[in-house]
């Protein structure tokens, strides 16, 4: 056996151990010049494991002529386009890989979540168009900016970079001056937030050369951003690319939601110290900036506010999520009375995740009891003030409030039952998907149900490769990918 195949042979055990930064390090050891197309196709295939898609696209791109006729290349080719949100061409990618393999099961379902995607995409893009530009006209009215808003604004194009859509503005400060260039974006497919890539340099605008120009203020405004970024990780004590590092905890932040602007801090006080013998000791306010719509308070470690916002949660985002409860019908009609929202707010301060989880829970259940609390708008979804008290009352008896701190979706379609999580970040622990099961509905949300309390109660983490059982013979597959009812990465448990 020569060292090229020892070499092949090595990355093949590597890959079924799913040690793909092994196979980057020990290839990239090999000088470029001596990397032939398999060596980079599984250079590629390593990266795309990692989640570093970009770095995938641009080695198989390299060696695009030679995987013409090579159906692995334009499947790990629409992976990596899937992954970076390019959808149109992972389609392509996945339509010629079923030309030669019909029967490629992979392909068939990746097809079929890439048409979906481009479906929903095409459905929130004027949506989407809508934000941009009430986001590029607010950055523009900043006091440090125009100080007010532009005179004429108008889209004049839009691009793809680094897997996110960008927008193209030309503006005026007045009618009688001339056009400005600025750029808004930074959104993937399905989304309504961007990534905070809203920037212009006042510079005039040409349309020769505007989409040029826009590149170089979003690459500018990201690598600052990946500086701030690295900068914040590394005073948190994590190490950028290490595996050590686990999903951040937190923040945990809810809203509940009033009918009316009465606001009486005092009895939320009464509740916490009668229901949960909970003694709020506030932290001194600045005495020319006290005022009675707050207050702050350290428990246990952790810090806590309650503060009142006169004003409705904007864009009509909690009658949106309010329309995600099955289990309350009247849920976004009810929300819809709002004008007024309590944020909470509890920070952990390294306390447990759950310890602060359970504190945010008591005190949102203690403000529900206002005589105009409506609801809370967390967890994805709007809570009736009752079914969050009665859970929030199995804290009493040690359990975990589960069902106020996860929502639970569950949908079918031709293909099965498939179900999700979200809420588990907010616990440092990844969310979780079952896709096309042939499970019916209600076992679905009961198995997550299970799944959920087994993590929390026990502190759990679950790992990409691993398998999980509630019997001793039962083992389902837990795999990591791009989420499909969820954005991000989530766990996928073959049920």
């Amino acid at each position: 056996m020569d060292s090229r195949d020892e070499i092949l042979e090595q990355i093949a055990a590597r890959h079924e151990n799913d040690e793909h930064q092994e196979i980057i390090d020990a290839i990239s050891e090999i000088p470029e010049s001596e990397r032939d197309y398999e060596l980079i196709c599984l250079l590629a295939r390593a990266y795309n494991n990692i989640e570093d898609h970009e770095k995938a696209l641009e080695l198989l791109l390299s060696v695009k002529e030679e995987g013409q006729y090579d159906i692995l290349w334009h499947f790990r080719i629409g992976y990596a386009y899937y992954y970076m949100d390019m959808l149109e061409s992972a389609e392509k990618a996945f339509e010629r890989v079923l030309e030669s393999d019909p029967e490629n099961r992979d392909a068939i379902d990746f097809l079929e979540w890439t048409r979906d995607e481009i479906e929903e995409a095409a459905e929130i893009k004027p949506m989407q168009e809508e934000n941009a530009l009430d986001q590029m006209i607010h950055w523009l009215s900043h006091e440090n900016e125009l100080g007010a808003a532009p005179a004429e604004i108008e889209k004049v194009g839009e691009f793809d970079l680094h897997g996110k859509h960008y927008y193209i503005y030309k503006y005026k400060k007045t009618k009688e001056e001339p056009w400005l260039i600025g750029v808004c974006g930074g959104y993937g497919r399905r989304d309504l937030d961007h990534c905070g890539h809203v920037f212009s340099e006042m510079e005039e605008y040409y349309p020769d050369t505007a989409e040029e120009k826009a590149i170089v203020l979003v690459e500018m405004l990201r690598k600052a951003w990946m500086e701030e970024a690295e900068k914040e990780m590394k005073e948190n004590g994590i190490i950028p690319g290490s595996k050590k590092n686990e999903p951040r905890k937190g923040p945990f932040a809810g809203f509940v939601l009033l009918n009316s602007y009465t606001f009486n801090p005092e009895q939320i006080k009464s509740v916490l110290k009668n229901d949960w013998d909970i003694i709020v000791r506030e932290i001194p306010k600045d005495p020319d900036a006290a005022d009675e719509t707050s207050f702050i308070f350290e428990i246990d470690g952790m810090t806590a506010a309650v503060n009142l916002i006169e004003d409705s949660v904007p864009n009509k985002e909690a009658e949106h999520f309010a329309e995600m409860n099955y289990m309350w019908p009247e849920a976004a009609a009810v929300t819809k009375t709002h004008v007024a929202q309590i944020l909470i707010a509890v920070i952990e301060n390294d306390q447990p995740a759950i310890d602060a989880g359970i504190l945010f829970t008591k005190i949102a259940a203690s403000c529900l009891k206002l005589e105009n609390a409506i609801g809370i708008y967390t967890a994805g979804t709007v809570f009736q003030p009752e079914f969050y008290i009665d859970v929030a009352g199995l804290i009493d008896g040690g359990d975990l409030p589960i069902l106020n701190w996860v929502y639970f979706g569950v949908y079918t379609n031709e293909r099965g039952t498939s179900g999700y999580t979200y809420g588990l970040r907010t616990f440092g622990k990844e969310e979780i998907e079952v896709i096309n099961s042939t499970a019916m509905p209600e076992t679905i949300h009961d198995f997550l149900i299970d799944i959920v309390y087994y993590i929390l109660s026990n502190d759990v983490t679950l790992e990409d490769g691993e398998t999980i059982g509630f019997t001793e013979f039962q083992k389902l597959k837990i795999t990591k990918s791009k989420g499909i009812a969820l954005d991000g990465y989530t766990l996928k448990i073959e049920y």
